[in-house]
């Protein structure tokens, strides 16, 4: 059954290289959802909240070793269309990761690093030796990451957003101990995302049911909720009064299309002036 919203300022209707496989598991507008689903075809019945880095990470990646030519890495991110591939051992243990931005300070493109005489005063030997390994060395050994933040296949999705946010990753390597099991990136997430589906209208929701869980959202979202009325009539909302701004009315209005059993909103919020407290 396909739900439909719809916002009105008017009267209310009524109506190659080495890969590991692991085998394991007010405006007015209309808006239309799809047709109820869930994830597939990883996600059975879990909710997007609780979906976990097994159930979207890829399990096919492609590795090199240490002894890798810098050469032939730079070919697999090429070809294979990757930003990154881990480095691990002949046991599967992973070492490090090469990504893009391992490879731009290179010697054969000319970009390596050149400090004026008076860096190098300043920059410690080591640093300079460990520029010129880097953009010199032949193989992955010489510019891997050895310092590698990695997911576990139990991490949830909002923990890898977070990680990834923070950190300013595109991907995390997935071990099981220290054994490479996976690769969960960007991608990953915004392909759970496009496979996701809102059961909206799993049941029929009585109306104070909805109104309760629609109450309790708009109250989530504003700092306000008694300058507001909210009505729930045969699936259809009404909500009317005073909000702080137009992106405090906008997010109310997207709590209420995500409210299931909501077949209609009547969209009755203007703008509180500002003398008003």
């Amino acid at each position: 059954m396909n739900a439909s919203y719809h916002r009105s300022d008017g009267p209310m209707s009524p109506h190659p290289p080495r890969s590991f496989n692991q085998s394991r598991a007010p405006d007015v507008t209309s808006r239309s959802t799809l047709s109820p689903g869930h994830l597939k075809p990883q996600a059975k019945s879990a909710s997007s909240h609780s979906l976990t880095v097994a159930q979207v990470m890829t399990r096919d990646v492609i590795s090199v070793s240490t002894a890798t030519p810098v050469s032939e890495i730079a070919g697999i991110l090429v070809g294979m269309k990757i930003s990154a591939v881990p480095v691990v051992s002949m046991e599967g243990r992973l070492i490090g990761i090469v990504s893009e931005g391992d490879l731009i300070r290179r010697a054969e493109i000319g970009t390596q690093r050149r400090r004026s005489w008076w860096r190098k005063i300043l920059v410690d030997g080591e640093a300079d030796a460990g520029d010129y390994i880097r953009a010199h060395g032949r193989q992955a050994r010489h510019v891997m990451t050895s310092d590698v933040i990695t997911a576990t296949e139990d991490m949830t999705l909002l923990n890898v957003a977070d990680t990834m946010e923070k950190r300013r990753l595109k991907r995390l390597p997935v071990v099981r101990g220290d054994i490479l099991v996976g690769i969960v990136s960007r991608s990953d997430l915004v392909k759970a995302l496009a496979s996701h589906r809102d059961p909206l209208l799993a049941g029929s929701p009585i109306d104070d049911a909805i109104l309760r869980d629609l109450t309790a959202r708009v109250n989530a979202l504003t700092p306000s909720p008694r300058l507001l009325n909210i009505s729930v009539h045969r699936g259809n909302a009404d909500i009317a009064g005073l909000v702080g701004s137009a992106a405090e009315r906008e997010a109310i209005l997207v709590a209420a299309e995500n409210t299931p059993g909501l077949r209609a909103i009547q969209n009755r919020m203007i703008l509180r002036p500002r003398s008003v407290s």
